[in-house]
C-alpha cells in the first residue's frame, strides 16, 4: 500500500465525475460569478476559521505557510468534494421554492515536505462558478405586438492552479507563498423562443479570462506549554487584472447565422488581507478566530442598483482532537467541530451587501496510518428577502480524503529507512 498509495488516489480522481450539479445561483450572473473562499476540508467545520491553523495530516490552502507543519518526508494528497442543497424565496414572495442540489470536487492538491524547514505544494480547485437559469416573457411591437419566451442559462467559471511553497526561517516563524494561474470561462445563452412565428435564436456570449495571482502567508506559534499554545497568521492575497476576450455568436436551429467580432475584456481583481489566531491546550481543546477584508474597486454593473464594492467575513470555531500520546509520538485518533461564519460577497444590491450567515459542523477520523477522513455540514442563509434580494436557505455537506505516505529523497536529502 505504502508505494501505491498515491497511484490509486491518482487513479480514484481521474474516473470520478468530477462535477454533477443542476445549483441555480441567481447572483453567479455578475462580475465573474460567485468566488469562493472557502478552506474546505477540516477547517471548514470550525467555522472556516483557518488563517492561523496548522495541522501535520491536513493541506491548508487558507494559509501556505502552514506547510511547515506536514512531517520531514511526508507527503499528502488531498481531495475534497462538496455537496449543497438549496431552496430559494423571490422577492415579494411568501414561500421558498425551486429546491436544488449539486456535487462537485472542490479542491485537489499534493504537498511534500522536502526538508526539515521547507515544503511545497500544486493543486487545482475553483475560483468562481457561475450556474442560473430563469424564463421570462417579453414582447415586441413591429405594427402587431408579438409575444416571445425568453431563456436565460449561465454556466462557467473560474479555475485556479496554484503552486505553494513554505520554510520555517526562524524556531516557530513560517513564511510562505502561493502563486496561482487563474483561466475559465463563463458562458451565458439566451433562447428567444416563440413556436407560432418560428422563432428560435439563441445569443451565445462566452467570455474567456486568465491572470495572475499571489498569497504570502506567516504563521507564528508559541512554544508547547504547560496548558496552552498560541498560533498567529497573516495571509495577503494581490492579483493581476482578469483579462481575456467576449466573443457573440448567434444561432437558429443550431446552425450560426452571425458572430460578431471578439473584443477585449478585462476584469480588475481584489486586494485581500486575513488575520487568525488560535489556542489550543494539550488535551486538544482548541479555540479559532479570523477575520478578512477584501478592498475592491468600485464598479457599476450592468444592472441598475448593482455594483461591487469592498467586503469583509468573520469566522469563528471550537475543535477538540482526541489524540493517543505514546512514548516517542503524538497521534491523533479523531476530531469534532463546530463554528459559526458571516460571509459578503463582493456584490451590492439596492446599497446593501449579499451576505452569508451560517454554522458549521464536523468530524474527521484517521483510518490508519496512510489515510484520513473528514465531512461537515454548513447550514446557512444568503441574502434577505427584507432587503430586496433574492433569499437562499442551503445545506451544505463537504467530504474530505486525505491519503499519507512517505517519499524518498536523494542521497543529499537523505532517504527514508
Amino acid at each position: 500500500m505504502k508505494k501505491r498509495s498515491i497511484l490509486y488516489c491518482l487513479l480514484l480522481f481521474i474516473s470520478i465525475k468530477a462535477a454533477s450539479q443542476n445549483v441555480s445561483s441567481p447572483y453567479s450572473i455578475l462580475g465573474i460569478g460567485d468566488i469562493d473562499n472557502n478552506s474546505y476540508g477540516r477547517f471548514a467545520a470550525s467555522g472556516n476559521a483557518a488563517v492561523s491553523r496548522r495541522e501535520a495530516s491536513s493541506y491548508n490552502f487558507s494559509n501556505p505557510a502552514s506547510l511547515t507543519a506536514i512531517p520531514f518526508k511526508s507527503i499528502n494528497f488531498d481531495l475534497n468534494f462538496r455537496g449543497r442543497s438549496s431552496t430559494f424565496k423571490p422577492v415579494a414572495s411568501d414561500t421558498f421554492s425551486s429546491y436544488t442540489k449539486d456535487f462537485i470536487l472542490k479542491r485537489i492538491t499534493l504537498a511534500f515536505k522536502v526538508t526539515p524547514k521547507t515544503a511545497i505544494a500544486f493543486g487545482l480547485k475553483p475560483f468562481s462558478s457561475v450556474n442560473y437559469q430563469f424564463v421570462a416573457a417579453s414582447s415586441v411591437s413591429n405594427g402587431n405586438e408579438v409575444d416571445y419566451l425568453k431563456y436565460t442559462e449561465g454556466t462557467g467559471g473560474i479555475n485556479q492552479v496554484y503552486f505553494s511553497a513554505a520554510k520555517e526561517i526562524r524556531p516557530r516563524l513560517s513564511v510562505g507563498a502561493t502563486l496561482s494561474w487563474l483561466f475559465g470561462s463563463l458562458q451565458n445563452n439566451v433562447e428567444y423562443y416563440n413556436a407560432d412565428i418560428d422563432l428560435d435564436i439563441v445569443k451565445k456570449e462566452t467570455d474567456f479570462y486568465h491572470g495572475v495571482g499571489l498569497k504570502a502567508g506567516l504563521q507564528y506559534y508559541s512554544r508547547i506549554g504547560k496548558k496552552w499554545q498560541q498560533t498567529f497568521g497573516l495571509t495577503v492575497d494581490a492579483y493581476t487584472n482578469l483579462k481575456g476576450e467576449k466573443t457573440v455568436e448567434y444561432l437558429e436551429s443550431d446552425v450560426s447565422i452571425k458572430t460578431l467580432s471578439p473584443e477585449g475584456i478585462r476584469f480588475k481583481m481584489p486586494v485581500i488581507a486575513g488575520i487568525g489566531y488560535s489556542i489550543g491546550n494539550r488535551k486538544g481543546l482548541s479555540y479559532h478566530i479570523q477575520g478578512t477584508y477584501q478592498k475592491w474597486a468600485t464598479k457599476n454593473l450592468h444592472y441598475n442598483s448593482i455594483y461591487i464594492k469592498d467586503a469583509y467575513s468573520l469566522h469563528a470555531g471550537i475543535e477538540y482532537s482526541k489524540k493517543q500520546i505514546t512514548q516517542n509520538s503524538v497521534r491523533e485518533k479523531s476530531f469534532w467541530a463546530a463554528g459559526i461564519k458571516m460571509e459578503q460577497s463582493y456584490l451590492v444590491t439596492s446599497n446593501n451587501h449579499l451576505t452569508d450567515y451560517a454554522i458549521t459542523l464536523g468530524a474527521g477520523k484517521n483510518i490508519s496510518r496512510f489515510l484520513s477522513l473528514s465531512a461537515g455540514l454548513d447550514i446557512g442563509t444568503r441574502g434577505k428577502n427584507s432587503l430586496q434580494q433574492i433569499q437562499e436557505n442551503y445545506y451544505q455537506f463537504n467530504v474530505g480524503l486525505t491519503l499519507k505516505d512517505f517519499w524518498f529523497g536523494t542521497k543529499k536529502m537523505g532517504r527514508f529507512r
